[in-house]
């Protein structure tokens, strides 16, 4: 298994020194070094970086506020020359923290605890995603994967699962706001659409794999074209 790395620091000395211990380790891979936040942004927007190795103190932007402000950090090496930053580093929860001048040694020592955290994560298996709605006086939790469609009616929300429907007092509004969008299609005013249950759209409806119609409204036939089907249809060029 391979860790993807990403390495950020905006000193070249330091980027050198990182960069050799880090292609040193055989089970690093070195994706990209960076010298800036900005730079950061764009490699974790196009590759899945398993661990960050940053330094914390820089010009435009302190590597403790970037790791902050990622919504899903990878695992955190913190590199730097200053050892009062330990304390405010912690709160981010790093892997590790290590004193320039770096010592390989220690480097490794880190490395390991990172290789065993991914190994731990991978023995574990993924939790099925999942929300809860209040009907009544309980709480109902219900996977994503059983819902087929969510249907807005006057004063809460029809949710149509595999084995029947829930009734939460609820808008779709707030409903769509909290779900996750890359897993339900709004299809109509009225009515979002597991992607999975879908069996056939038309060019007015949509068919699930229960057999039920979905209609499709016009606002949003575009969209449904754009992100549900352009992107995944194989048909001839010619």
């Amino acid at each position: 298994m391979k860790i993807n790395t990403l390495i950020l620091d905006d000193m070249p000395n330091w980027q050198k020194i990182i960069e050799k211990f880090v292609t040193m380790n055989p089970v690093l891979n070195l994706v990209a070094t960076c010298d800036s936040a900005m730079s950061a942004y764009a490699v974790l927007a196009e590759h899945d970086i398993d661990l960050l190795i940053s330094d914390i103190e820089m010009p435009d932007f302190s590597g403790l506020n970037f790791v902050k402000s990622l919504k899903s950090p990878p695992l955190v090496i913190f590199v730097t020359a200053h050892r009062d930053y330990a304390l405010d580093c912690y709160e981010v929860a790093p892997i590790d923290f290590l004193l320039k001048p770096l010592d390989y040694g220690r480097f490794l020592q880190a490395i390991e605890k990172v290789r065993q955290r991914v190994v731990n994560a991978a023995e574990v298996p993924p939790i099925e995603p999942y929300f809860f709605v209040r009907e009544n006086l309980n709480y109902v939790q219900i996977r994503y994967k059983d819902v087929l469609y969510i249907k807005a009616q006057e004063h809460f929300v029809q949710i149509v699962t595999k084995d029947g429907s829930i009734l939460p007092i609820l808008t779709m509004a707030r409903l769509e706001e909290k779900l996750k969008h890359d897993i339900f299609l709004r299809v109509h005013r009225s009515y979002l659409v597991h992607r999975e249950a879908i069996k056939t759209i038309g060019k007015n409806e949509i068919v699930l794999i229960n057999g039920e119609e979905i209609p499709i409204g016009d606002q949003y036939r575009n969209k449904i074209n754009q992100k549900h089907i352009e992107a995944f249809a194989i048909v001839r060029n010619n």
